[in-house]
């Protein structure tokens, strides 16, 4: 499990490291009588939607303001998205209000100065041993810092590195970011023979009529977890203790290993049918009495049969096992 927003702001706080709300340039018209009116914006600016989908954070950041009696800057934390590995923090600040030096505390910078985006990065230590974080000085009282942390310090400090150009490019000054490489697994368009096709034609009414307890008529339906997925689901006919629910699955964008219960996982089985060959995984997603069967039909597509028994685990996949060779004779292409 992450960090939890209120413990990550808490240990940002005690440390040298921070991020997320910030004073814009220009300024409000003061009241009379008052001082010059700073006008805050939120630091979570620093990044936009689609750097940070590239960089594999997610979309909404935590905005933490300022606090001058702990000297802490305004700040923004986002954490990585959940398919994204390894795990981690990340933590952007800005101030233009507030004394580096005084903030620093009298640490001794761990790196030389690096140029980066147009401004001179200076890895500074954290109190959190895998926290990296550099820092730009930008003008009296005025300063940016990337960090990351979770990883182990080394990893950190490469995550924070590609971070910095993209902050720098929304700090008054800075150069234009340059572009990014998608961190995690592009996703796939959905396309191939599966786009068009119905998953209820894949099994006949003669054919359903030779599966035990299926009923004859199959009703289809789009996953709200798999994207571009749809099924068919042909429904059990004898009670809640026996036989379960005969689906065949289409994948148009999904390949053969991104199935949930599949990933990351090998079959204990290969069936083949008249060539095609279903990778077999009994007790499917760590279901006892589920069984499903996986087969690639492009390099990003792919079908998926599931069914299982409630009550005898000899007998999980036998439903799965004698629809296999009559769904493979209907499918596209």
């Amino acid at each position: 499990m992450r960090m939890k927003w209120q413990v990550a702001v808490a240990l940002a706080a005690l440390t040298v490291v921070s991020g997320c709300t910030v004073a814009v340039s220009g300024s409000a018209a003061p009241v009379p009588g008052q001082g010059p009116i700073v006008k805050d914006i939120d630091a979570c600016t620093l990044l936009d939607e689609a750097q940070l989908d590239a960089l594999g954070y997610e979309a909404k950041g935590r905005s933490v303001k300022e606090d001058k009696d702990r000297l802490q800057t305004p700040m923004c934390l986002w954490n990585t998205k959940e398919d994204v590995e390894p795990s981690a923090i990340l933590n952007v600040g800005y101030t233009t209000d507030l004394d580096f030096n005084e903030y620093i505390a009298g640490a001794v910078p761990k790196s030389g100065p690096q140029q980066i985006g147009g401004f001179s990065w200076t890895q500074y230590p954290s109190i959190l041993s895998d926290d990296c974080v550099l820092y730009a000085i930008l003008g009296d009282k005025s300063f940016a810092y990337v960090s990351v942390s979770e990883p182990p310090l080394e990893k950190s400090c490469e995550l924070a590195k590609a971070i910095v150009p993209q902050v720098a490019a929304h700090l008054p000054g800075g150069q234009a970011a340059p572009s990014i490489t998608p961190t995690g697994p592009v996703k796939a368009e959905p396309g191939g023979p599966l786009l068009s096709a119905d998953p209820c034609a894949m099994l006949k009414p003669d054919q359903v009529a030779q599966l035990k307890n299926i009923s004859p008529t199959g009703e289809k339906d789009t996953s709200s977890s798999v994207p571009n997925a749809s099924y068919c689901l042909w429904d059990d006919t004898d009670g809640d203790e026996a036989q379960k629910a005969f689906e065949v699955w289409f994948g148009p964008s999904t390949p053969v290993t991104e199935w949930p219960g599949a990933k990351g996982v090998n079959p204990t089985e290969t069936v083949d049918v008249g060539g095609k060959k279903w990778g077999l995984f009994p007790n499917m997603g760590g279901l006892r009495a589920t069984c499903g069967a996986t087969l690639a039909i492009t390099d990003t597509s792919s079908v998926q049969v599931v069914s299982g028994f409630i009550g005898d685990d000899t007998k999980t996949c036998d439903v799965v096992k004698q629809g296999l060779p009559l769904v493979t004779a209907n499918l596209p292409g």
